[in-house]
């Protein structure tokens, strides 16, 4: 059967564009979660978003699952064998100071802009319009296809836990449509990592930066008692550094905030962490206790934990990095989330020893609330041949090679698939930061690659 791939994505532009539309206007930030909360555990924006792209099956003609709002599926085929894709419908936090709607799916430029627009709901539109082409061709299959639907990816994978609790079967091969091109066959381990102690210093009345360990955190703020002219001292301090911020004074109490630059937590080199900011006004103004003192000693400004005596590289993974991501602090106690991920060859329960050791002199405690493991999969295996071939043709790369990422995707919650795009590494990238967007062109081209290794993989 002969398919001109470019031509059948393209014919179905619009409609493409007009679906991920709708699905970019929701609002799928993950609220609480709440079990009980019938069809709904992560919030009504994420519920509303999954009943979309499943009504979207429907609407195609698909065999579709909910379960629960956890996730569901759209299916194509009886076949026993089955090859599997996930995407998934949350978002991490719009966060500050967006140029356009960060819901409003606005196309400028040949862009189209919002969040999740590549992270992650343009990639799984793209996997679903493979699909869908395939369908509507009448391509006889050897294998059913499996579009899996997560609605927890940015924070606990706790979708993914309850869909394969129902559905354990594993596909003979697969993709994850939510990383770069040309394919990733490595994952570096990844570990949330709560540090917890006393502020122990009495002009400190609260901390709040961050929204989420896995983003480089855009603001910091700051409640103290005004036993010296702080608002004054924190202004001249912004002027000296050319930072963005503020003070004030409310209630007699002094509120300073500053603001630094997002970037995703698994490469902070490219963010600028407000929190590390905060914590050079302190200690510049020569603020004690234990937790400046900390901060001070083991991590401000270093995200390749030297100073933690955790720093390692991998000669094919690369470093280990360390993402000083969220803290709070009020009524004398912190705590700070710190994403950690490492590459083969570190042991992560040596890693979590030292850091332990390290924290102690300040009177702090440093423990485990999420760990993955690291993902390696033999990047000369039939797989990774059929998709880099497929990627080498629609775009003639033919320098090309599988790589490794310190990023997580739901490769790791599905046997035999690796992650595959959207993300054209020599295109810039705004995921889990302001102004996200995808390119159109990029959008529609990842389709076409999509499309033609769902049918080499199930033909």
């Amino acid at each position: 059967m002969t398919i001109n791939f470019r031509d059948e994505v393209l014919k179905r532009k619009d409609e493409l564009l007009k679906d991920l539309t709708k699905l970019i206007q929701i609002n799928s930030e993950l609220t609480t979660f709440d079990p009980n909360r019938k069809n709904a555990p992560f919030g009504e924006g994420c519920k509303e978003a999954l009943d979309l792209m499943l009504s979207i099956g429907d609407r195609d003609g698909f065999e579709t699952v909910n379960l629960d709002g956890y996730a569901g599926h759209i299916e194509y085929g009886n076949q026993k064998e089955f090859v599997g894709m996930i995407g998934h419908l949350d978002v991490v936090p719009a966060g500050n100071d967006w140029t356009h709607d960060p819901y409003g799916a606005e196309i400028h430029d040949g862009k189209m802009y919002g969040r999740g627009t590549e992270d992650d709901k343009g990639p799984t539109i793209a996997a679903y319009y493979a699909l869908k082409i395939l369908k509507e061709l009448n391509v006889p299959l050897s294998k059913r296809v499996k579009l899996i639907i997560g609605n927890d990816e940015e924070t606990a994978w706790r979708c993914m836990r309850h869909y394969f609790s129902v559905y354990p079967e594993a596909p003979v091969s697969g993709f994850i449509p939510d990383a770069d091109f040309p394919l990733i066959y490595a994952e570096k381990g990844i570990s949330r990592i709560f540090v917890e102690g006393e502020v122990g210093n009495s002009d400190i009345l609260e901390i709040h930066g961050g929204f989420r360990d896995n983003m480089v955190p855009d603001y910091a703020t700051a409640l103290l008692e005004p036993t010296d002219d702080y608002s004054k001292l924190f202004n001249t301090f912004l002027k000296s550094k050319g930072y963005e911020g503020s003070s004030s004074v409310n209630n007699g109490k002094v509120f300073i905030k500053v603001v630094g630059k997002s970037a995703h937590g698994s490469t902070p080199q490219f963010g600028e962490n407000a929190i590390d900011r905060l914590f050079e006004f302190f200690i510049e103004n020569n603020f004690s206790g234990n937790l400046v003192d900390l901060v001070s000693n083991l991590l401000i400004h270093d995200y390749l934990g030297k100073k933690l005596g955790v720093d390692y590289v991998d000669s094919e993974m690369g470093p280990l990095t360390n993402n000083f991501g969220v803290i709070n602090a009020k009524d004398s106690k912190y705590q700070i989330h710190l994403n950690l991920r490492y590459p083969n060859n570190v042991s992560f329960d040596e890693v979590v020893k030292t850091l332990q050791e390290k924290v102690k002199p300040y009177h702090a405690t440093a423990e485990v609330d999420k760990h993955q493991q690291l993902l390696y999969k033999d990047p000369n295996s039939e797989l990774v041949k059929t998709l880099m071939n497929v990627y080498i043709k629609h775009t003639n790369d033919k320098e090309a090679k599988p790589i490794n990422i310190g990023g997580g995707t739901f490769a790791r919650a599905m046997p035999n698939c690796v992650a595959f795009g959207p993300h054209f590494l020599d295109k810039p990238t705004f995921i889990h930061q302001k102004n996200e967007f995808i390119g159109i062109d990029d959008l529609l081209l990842a389709t076409i690659i999509y499309t033609e290794a769902l049918y080499e993989l199930t033909k």
